[in-house]
């Protein structure tokens, strides 16, 4: 089997997408010698070329190795990313980037014997055998929540995409739902492959980790922590506002920090949210590298990731491998991710978002944070990539 596979999330600092499909593409191809279910050529399609994949390709390096540093929109880092994400959303720039990756791969001439793997859900036009992968459907469900160049291009592009593709990954039960509900797609075209947690989260961090770590990025002694490109599907309006209405003494006992990559929107606080961060008791960190986010969450007194709607809710189970205990929404998939290991909150109820803040910081979690340990053991990258096998044989029987 040959397949192809879109690196294009890797051509940024990685999201979601972008470790999903560093992980699962690395999985296949250090299986390459010793699994005859592997594909025997990897190729990689980027936009500038298309070519052959081995574990050593600068786009699949190590993430838990990465030199990049925090990127902070306070002070300034990161200012590039964020113009290249405009550049990136203007519709005459992603028609011409989508127009120059369906030419790299319209170049290989054997299109019925190789198999093109979309990890990002839309198919460039191919004539042979594909699988894509759609990790949810935020779009559809929040619409006001999403850039409007982002919800037409999936408007446009989605319901083609499903119909060519040969198989259809989801990530969780709860996007195969979606799908069917949502899209009409027969549930026997389904592939549940989801993500999984690398070992280095389980492992507590060392002791010179945690002192370079606590000097870095100025941490308190006491923490909560929130994971997540800021944007308004994520919630975080109504997070900040409930723990700025917290007694100053809990804010300053356990400030909030925030980890993440600015995302889009305009944000405009309450006034004590205001006062938060000028107190710094709701701290933003920025974007963080891969390799520093283990110990960020073993070092968090709790961690919370209220979100509207997700497709899978990786921090959650993150942060449930490091042992730390988790505050998340009782709705999409992070309720199933989470599967009772975590403290779950209505994500519309300031109120009720609040109190799971006060029991995060004060409970008792061992019984939750064991279970939840045990729970993030059960993703490993070595599964998934078994299920997107099947999906893959499955695509290239039908």
């Amino acid at each position: 089997m040959h397949v192809i596979v879109n690196l294009q999330p890797l051509l940024s600092p990685l999201t979601g997408i972008g470790h999903y499909t560093r992980e699962l593409t690395l999985e296949l191809l250090q299986r390459q010698t010793h699994d005859p279910r592997t594909p025997q050529t990897l190729e990689g399609l980027t936009g500038s070329r298309r070519e052959p994949l081995s574990p050593q390709h600068p786009l699949l390096r190590d993430a838990s190795t990465s030199s990049n540093g925090p990127a902070s929109a306070a002070n300034g880092d990161g200012r590039a990313w964020q113009l290249a994400r405009r550049f990136l959303r203007n519709p005459v720039t992603r028609k011409a980037y989508r127009w120059l990756y369906t030419q790299r791969l319209k170049r290989h001439g054997a299109q019925q014997q190789a198999l093109y793997w979309e990890p990002n859900y839309i198919l460039l036009p191919w004539r042979g055998r594909s699988v894509v992968t759609v990790h949810d459907l935020s779009h559809e469900r929040y619409p006001q929540h999403h850039p409007a160049e982002r919800v037409a291009f999936f408007n446009r592009h989605l319901d083609d995409s499903l119909a060519r593709a040969s198989r259809i990954n989801v990530v969780s039960r709860f996007t195969a739902d979606e799908l069917q509900a949502l899209k009409g797609v027969d549930p026997q075209r389904i592939d549940i492959v989801p993500p999984a947690v690398a070992p280095r989260f389980f492992a507590a961090p060392s002791q010179a980790t945690s002192a370079e770590l606590r000097q870095r990025y100025r941490l308190p002694s006491r923490f909560l922590l929130s994971v997540g490109t800021l944007e308004p599907r994520k919630n975080l309006a109504r997070v900040l506002e409930a723990f700025a209405s917290l007694p100053p003494q809990h804010q300053q006992e356990s400030p909030l920090l925030l980890a993440g990559m600015p995302g889009w929107g305009e944000h405009h606080w309450p006034a004590p949210v205001r006062r938060a961060l000028e107190a710094g008791t709701i701290r933003r960190l920025g974007y963080v590298p891969s390799a520093d986010l283990p110990g960020l969450y073993a070092l968090a007194d709790g961690f919370t990731y209220v979100s509207l709607y997700e497709g899978f809710g990786m921090p959650v189970l993150e942060a449930m491998a490091a042992g730390t205990p988790v505050l998340t929404a009782n709705v999409s998939a992070t309720t199933e991710v989470a599967a009772g290991a975590a403290l779950e909150v209505d994500p519309l109820d300031v109120d009720a978002i609040r109190e799971g803040l006060v029991a995060l910081r004060d409970g008792d979690h061992a019984e939750r944070t064991a279970r939840g340990r045990q729970r993030a053991a059960d993703f490993t990258w070595a599964r998934s990539a078994d299920r997107l096998l099947q999906s893959f044989h499955r695509a290239m029987d039908s």
